[in-house]
């Protein structure tokens, strides 16, 4: 699983795993994603995936030890990439805090829509599962660093940012507004159009400034 790769698709489609395995991962994602974990049965995974509950099993210990599966590489290898990547274009869009926060808005929002059935799953975990959740945060406190001298820094830099706010809460501004919207239009909400969607999240930049700004 030390094959670098950008989304689940490419890791399942690139491994060497046999072809009766990828075809169970596939259909697990698009399930769990759709109905979410606790809705899908191995039953449907098997029907999805055109394979026996005994192949399934012959792969996987249990349901959930499929779920981890999933799960870790996105933990391990996806968001260690697209950190790298998205501090990257940070430090090409320096600005003022508005165009700062506008850019990181629509950014993280098309990261997520270009995962958007290993988020769905991984979003929706964090908040039931204390396990995928301290996994998670592991995870993030090993690349806090990275964030706090690259995005941060950027952040300060245009004089713009309240004195009395820290970079924990600017993070649960931030992501939590995005984590939240995002999960509420492939979950919940019926499907946004491109303007309808535009409008959304010029609403989230202006609520995370009037937080944030001096």
């Amino acid at each position: 699983m030390d094959k670098a790769f950008k989304d689940l698709d490419d890791w399942v489609t690139g491994s060497d795993m046999p072809n009766g395995k990828k075809r169970v991962l596939k259909a697990a994602v698009k399930l769990f994603s759709k109905q979410g974990y606790d809705g899908t049965s191995t039953a449907q995974i098997a029907e999805e995936s055109q394979m026996s509950q005994a192949t399934i099993f012959k792969y996987f210990k249990s349901k959930n030890d499929l779920l981890m599966f999933i799960i870790q590489p996105i933990i391990e290898h996806i968001l260690p990439i697209y950190v790298e990547d998205f501090v990257k274009e940070v430090n090409v869009n320096k600005s003022s805090l508005e165009q700062m926060v506008h850019f990181i808005v629509h950014n993280r929002y098309q990261f997520l829509l270009q995962n958007k059935d290993a988020f769905i799953i991984l979003i929706s975990q964090v908040l039931i599962n204390d396990k995928i959740k301290d996994m998670l945060l592991e995870k993030l406190n090993v690349m806090k660093n990275v964030f706090i001298d690259n995005v941060w820094a950027a952040l300060k830099e245009t004089n713009e940012l309240r004195d009395d706010i820290e970079v924990i809460q600017f993070i649960r501004v931030m992501a939590g507004q995005i984590a939240f919207y995002f999960l509420q239009t492939q979950r919940v909400l019926t499907p946004r159009d491109a303007d309808e969607t535009e409008h959304d999240l010029q609403e989230i930049e202006r609520s995370i400034i009037l937080t944030i700004k001096k």
